[in-house]
């Protein structure tokens, strides 16, 4: 089943027969297209959408060259952001087939990036419309969300010069209106404006058939004040008299219904409903529960078989049936009308027919309505029947808010009951950053989770509780877990089949059983590649490079990335937002390969992009390689920054892991500066043991090692590191091995040694390109690379030429770091955070507080301490302080 919907929200409503041409009107909309904003605002009944759909019919007609227009119809349904733009963009779409495809892809990621970003991406596009379009937002008053409001806000404010927005609504919108009308970007038609005239009156009773006199049509204008749904009604109950009655005003009682317009409304609607036939006012109730309808669905609702025979007669009696597309294939009621019409019905025959509604669209593929229906005749069973069955499909589009909208209108105690619909939540919950609810959820499918679930359901759990599992640290649980899933998703097409191949490859690579992974995330892009799985297919390529990279793979891993990268691209060449997950692994391919300028473009993309769907590892790996190119690229403070982000991000995680990763890098940048101490400080939350260690901190910790003078327990660990990933073939881990090891010779002078080592790492490195890796180490590694530059002549020829060239009493530090704009008295200036923080720790204030007034986390107020010790050369915030003060810092 498609979680699609009818064309009528997007159709323009076709002309009616007997609207009343009202010329002062008209000119004021045509006015209109010169401004940003024409607001038209009225109570319900006033003509509103009748006006605003005749001017675009007759607009072609008497211009030129007309603007394209598009048509949304809105309703309470979306005030759900996802929901709204993806109508939104679907509307525009109508204007040019190429608006919103970047920004609606977003919508098909767990995270909604935020409102005014998607905002900015549209206006983008319709700043590149080669004529002038118009968008009609009607039943505006239907969105109430405030961050609907901004966002819309947002839009007009930044609308190109060729778009124009049509707003019509019962209410005032929260808009800046006052400032729009200053800057005179607003044309605002409101109920004085549309007030039947006498004039327009008498002609409006006559397109109805009524020959009045002018003192009866005088009076009911009176008594309406103009307002076109009274007079309707007043002329549908005087048609439905005898003609001499048609011609005064007692039979009528107009002062009756002189109160109010609901008093008007209740007392004529009333009247009309007595009039007609049983057949037709029990029609009129039944289907009144129907926002939308066309005949098949009010056969289905009625038990009819004649519902396009009485649809015809209720547009021709003008019984407020409105057609919305040119096909009259669907309609509506007028919406007061439909209002008294379900207060005609108990509570027990309105339940009933919203079943009815519920399976008409489950058999024509209509997902969302089919679950609304359903859930407004509180059918639970009915409503958790059509998310399971509709569940992959959407989560396969992306529909991932969907599914969670779904889930949410259940009663809690129905979704607690079911362990998929708590897997479900949860997992959609904990990919948004909602980490505690999502684990709360995976508890609560565990408790409520029975041994007769089908086996797709059991599979679904344990495969929730593997990523779970990775995410706590746990990688060889996770193993088993997500071994058990499969085997219980079997040969489905699951989404979550896809989902469980991805992370048992990603917990395989965390274990160091490198590769199974690689042979199990090859399986899971293949499946989801098949299965339509774009975001995991995409997250198990990201894992696979990293893989890749490391097995010495780097020219596979490049072309598979770039070929990836090709098919998620927009009509104008940008990338999807899922293709965040593949360029900031390709922009780390190419910081290996020295191509800078094409890293620097992807990882910036990649991390925004990343940053937009709430996917947090990829942003990391991101972060890290985007630091280390700051580096070298001289932009000191540029890295520093890049990773205060990147700890606070992992630590608003929770992942120790994670943390310890943006450790790594920092240590690392640390020790090129020659800040021995503080790379110390960074590194002394790290597992005492290397196996306990990732291969990447055991890196660093060897550089510390080598840094300290302790080049013996650097030769110790690296023979460790060498027989580890000799046994696993990674040929890409191995060129850094040799590289450290002919750094350890160096130190001690044992040259010989040194160059073997350094060749061995060329002839690795030379037939893949790994570039940076050399130069990386700095002035150092020039002189000895000139001594076997026979190894690989071309290859080494080009090192030399990106190395900087030595210099006396170089040590293993390498990039001098540029001097901030702020003069400080210290080779590496403090960022402005960390003078902040030093002079919060001045005045006495604890880690805790400092976290607390800068709204940073504690851990990151830590680990700036950290960098502000490295740059001060000191120990404590004591030393800290008296050297802050002696280089007047404070």
């Amino acid at each position: 089943m498609s979680t699609s919907y009818p064309h009528y929200k997007l159709s323009i409503p076709p002309r009616r027969p007997d609207w009343v041409a009202r010329p002062r009107l008209i000119e004021r909309l045509d006015q209109g297209l010169n401004h940003k904003l024409t607001l038209i605002s009225a109570p319900a009944g006033f003509g509103k959408t009748t006006l605003i759909a005749s001017w675009l019919h007759n607009l072609s007609e008497r211009q030129q060259l007309a603007p394209r227009v598009a048509w949304l119809s809105l309703e309470e349904d979306d005030n759900d952001p996802a929901r709204f733009l993806t109508h939104f963009i679907a509307a525009l779409q109508k204007i040019d087939r190429a608006a919103g495809q970047t920004a609606r892809q977003f919508l098909e990621t767990p995270h909604i990036p935020q409102l005014n970003h998607l905002m900015t991406l549209l206006i983008n596009d319709l700043a590149a419309l080669p004529q002038q379009g118009v968008l009609v937002l009607d039943d505006y008053h239907l969105i109430n969300a405030a961050e609907m409001q901004t966002a819309i806000a947002f839009f007009l404010d930044h609308l190109p010069p060729n778009f124009h927005l049509v707003i019509v609504t019962r209410e005032e919108p929260p808009l800046p209106l006052p400032r729009l009308r200053v800057r005179c970007e607003v044309v605002e038609i409101r109920l004085q404006d549309l007030r039947f005239t006498a004039e327009e009156t008498a002609l409006f009773f006559r397109t109805m058939g009524l020959a009045l006199t002018a003192e009866t049509a005088q009076a009911l204008e009176d008594r309406t004040e103009g307002w076109i749904a009274g007079l309707q009604m007043a002329a549908l109950s005087l048609r439905g008299r005898t003609a001499s009655e048609a011609g005064g005003t007692g039979p009528l009682e107009i002062d009756a219904f002189g109160c109010g317009r609901r008093d008007i409304i209740d007392y004529l609607a009333a009247e009309v409903l007595q009039q007609q036939p049983a057949e037709v006012g029990t029609f009129l109730r039944q289907t009144a529960i129907l926002d939308r309808f066309n005949a098949s669905l009010c056969d289905a609702v009625t038990g009819r078989n004649d519902s396009q025979a009485m649809l015809c007669h209720l547009e021709k009696a003008n019984l407020f049936l409105i057609p919305l597309d040119d096909r009259r294939e669907w309609y509506r009621y007028h919406h007061l009308f439909a209002d008294f019409l379900r207060a005609e019905l108990a509570e027990s025959e309105q339940s009933a027919l919203h079943r009815q509604a519920s399976r008409w669209y489950e058999a024509h593929g209509l997902a969302s309505e089919a679950i609304k229906h359903a859930l407004s005749a509180r059918d639970y069973q009915a409503a958790v029947r059509l998310i399971r069955s509709n569940a992959d499909e959407t989560l396969r589009n992306g529909g991932f808010t969907t599914i969670l909208n779904w889930v949410n209108a259940l009663p809690e105690e129905v979704v607690r009951a079911h362990s998929d619909l708590s897997v479900h939540k949860g997992w959609i919950l904990y990919l948004r950053g909602e980490i505690a609810a999502g684990e709360a959820y995976a508890a609560l499918a565990m408790e409520h989770q029975r041994p007769d679930d089908p086996p797709i359901q059991r599979g679904m759990l344990l495969g929730f509780r593997a990523y779970l599992t990775i995410n706590r640290g746990e990688p060889a649980q996770a193993v088993q877990l997500a071994q058990e899933a499969l085997a219980l998703l079997g040969d489905t097409e699951s989404f979550y089949r896809t989902t469980a191949l991805s992370h048992l490859g990603q917990a395989q690579r965390l274990t160091g059983d490198r590769q199974a992974a690689m042979q199990t995330l090859r399986q899971a892009i293949a499946l989801g590649q098949q299965l339509g799985n774009h975001l995991m297919t995409l997250e198990a390529l990201g894992y696979l490079t990293l893989l890749l990279y490391q097995q010495g793979q780097l020219r596979e891993a490049t072309r598979s990335c770039e070929q990836t990268v090709r098919r998620y691209m927009d009509a104008r060449g940008h990338p999807l937002p899922m293709a965040g997950l593949v360029y900031v692994p390709l922009g780390m391919l190419y910081y290996e390969a020295d191509d800078l300028e094409r890293s620097y473009h992807h990882l910036t993309a990649g991390i925004a992009l990343c940053q937009q769907m709430g996917t947090v590892y990829p942003t990391l790996v991101g972060q890290r390689t985007l630091a280390k190119l700051y580096y070298v690229r001289g932009e000191i403070e540029a890295a520093w920054e890049t990773l205060a982000a990147a700890r606070e991000l992992a630590a608003k995680s929770g992942n120790q892991r994670r943390i310890r990763m943006v450790n790594a890098v920092t240590a690392e940048l640390q020790l090129r500066q020659g800040h021995t101490a503080a790379a110390a400080l960074t590194l002394a939350s790290l597992p005492a043991t290397a196996s306990e260690r990732s291969e990447q901190e055991n890196l660093i910790f060897t550089r510390l090692l080598l840094a300290q003078g302790h080049t013996a327990a650097a030769h110790s660990l690296l023979q460790q590191l060498e027989k580890f990933a000799r046994q696993q073939g990674r040929v890409g881990s191995l060129v850094t091995i040799y590289l450290l090891q002919s750094l350890a010779h160096h130190a001690v002078n044992d040259l010989a040694d040194a160059l073997d080592c350094l060749e061995q790492a060329i002839c690795l490195a030379a037939p893949e390109g790994y570039r940076r890796v050399f130069i990386d180490e700095g002035p150092v590694m020039a002189e000895m690379l000139r001594q076997r530059q026979f190894v690989a002549p071309a290859f080494v020829a080009g090192l030399l030429e990106a190395l900087p060239q030595p210099v006396a009493g170089d040590q293993l530090t390498t990039v001098a770091p540029v001097q901030s704009a702020v003069a400080q008295p210290l080779i590496e200036p403090l960022s402005k955070t960390q003078l902040a923080i030093l002079r919060l720790v001045a005045d006495g204030l604890s880690n805790r507080e400092i976290a607390a007034k800068l709204a940073i986390t504690e851990g990151t107020t830590k680990w700036h301490l950290n960098q502000i010790y490295g740059k001060l050369n000191v120990c404590s915030r004591t030393q800290a302080i008296a050297q802050a003060r002696q280089l007047k810092l404070l």
